[in-house]
């Protein structure tokens, strides 16, 4: 096992500009506030993205069925508790996954690299819920989204677990976060995970069931209702009665001390309410294959939420939620 002491410095830069570039070429919205994260957050948080973000190409991978997909997944798994990782799964992916989405399996390496630079406590917290994560893929793999508990179910393995890690890494190496709002953190966090994970299933309707030949939608929504655009709205109430509370709750018990890391949360909450405004009602998401923040704003927004004082942040979400709930004159929607 190799420590951060024991690297050759070249090697650790080369290893860090390796998941920088992972992480930009994946995801627009997630790198600039990571890589504004401060050094106690910026690489443990970075290695965990990449970490999802492999096995979360293998689920979405046409080039693959399901068994082997599980295999894969399953591979990297055993291979990330023993501290490595798998020519195997790394050369089976290259084989299948286009080349501007190959980033992450190029990186594969430097990402175990880097991961092994980490203290023993933030490994067991990225083996743990990474772990968590993979499971939950392999059995939605052979498992269809019918109901509305099976589409909670599967959000909280691919982003519940990401909230819980987030929390759990505050708490190893945050400030000021006692045992009693880490305990208050962690019961809000999947609601957190929850809330950006639907608004991207909503989003992505038409990539993942032409490209994918997959849909998150449960099924059960369609056999009861034909006109999309209802189903669709049936979506956004869920997403904003059941999950945006417990989400602006997450913010408003961040104890202080801990900046850049309430930044980072307050970057992703206030993108996926801007996501939500857009999307409800959004008959397109029915025929384009994605609906985007414009660039411009991406860009901008990190500056405009850590300008922000808590207090004014946290108006802002309150605002927008009492503004949006009173809107729906169906009351409490039960799925």
């Amino acid at each position: 096992m190799t420590s951060a002491t024991e690297v050759d410095k070249h090697m650790l830069e080369r290893w860090i500009k390796a998941n920088e570039q992972s992480l930009i070429n994946q995801s627009r919205s997630f790198s600039l506030p990571i890589l504004n994260l401060d050094d106690r957050f910026r690489t443990p948080v970075m290695v965990e993205y990449n970490l999802n973000k492999t096995i979360d190409t293998i689920e979405d991978s046409t080039g693959l069925e399901p068994d082997e997909k599980i295999y894969l997944i399953t591979t990297f798994c055993a291979y990330l508790e023993r501290d490595s990782y798998s020519a195997a799964v790394q050369n089976r992916m290259l084989e299948v996954t286009p080349e501007e989405e190959a980033f992450v399996f190029n990186n594969y390496e430097a990402t175990i690299c880097l991961y092994n630079t980490l203290s023993s406590e933030e490994k067991e917290l990225a083996r743990k819920w990474t772990g968590e994560m993979a499971k939950g893929m392999c059995t939605f793999l052979k498992k269809p989204i019918n109901t509305h508990h099976d589409l909670n179910e599967y959000c909280y393995y691919v982003a519940g677990t990401v909230g819980l890690y987030l929390t759990n890494l505050l708490k190893l190496n945050g400030s000021n976060v006692s045992n009693e709002i880490f305990a208050r953190l962690s019961v809000n966090a999947v609601s957190f995970g929850l809330f950006q994970q639907k608004l991207n299933i909503i989003r992505d309707f038409v990539e993942d069931k032409i490209t994918k030949k997959r849909s998150f939608w449960p099924r059960s929504y369609f056999e009861k209702e034909k006109d999309n655009v209802k189903v669709l709205n049936r979506m956004c109430l869920d997403v904003l009665e059941n999950d945006i509370p417990g989400a602006i709750e997450y913010f408003r018990l961040l104890p202080p001390g801990n900046d850049s890391y309430d930044y980072f949360i307050r970057f992703i909450l206030c993108s996926g309410i801007e996501y939500w405004k857009i999307l409800k009602s959004e008959r397109s998401i029915f025929s384009e294959t994605k609906v985007k923040l414009a660039r411009v704003f991406i860009q901008n927004l990190y500056g405009n939420v850590s300008s922000q004082t808590s207090e004014e942040f946290l108006d802002y979400c309150q605002r927008f939620y009492q503004e949006e709930i009173s809107t729906w004159p169906e009351g409490k929607q039960r799925a």
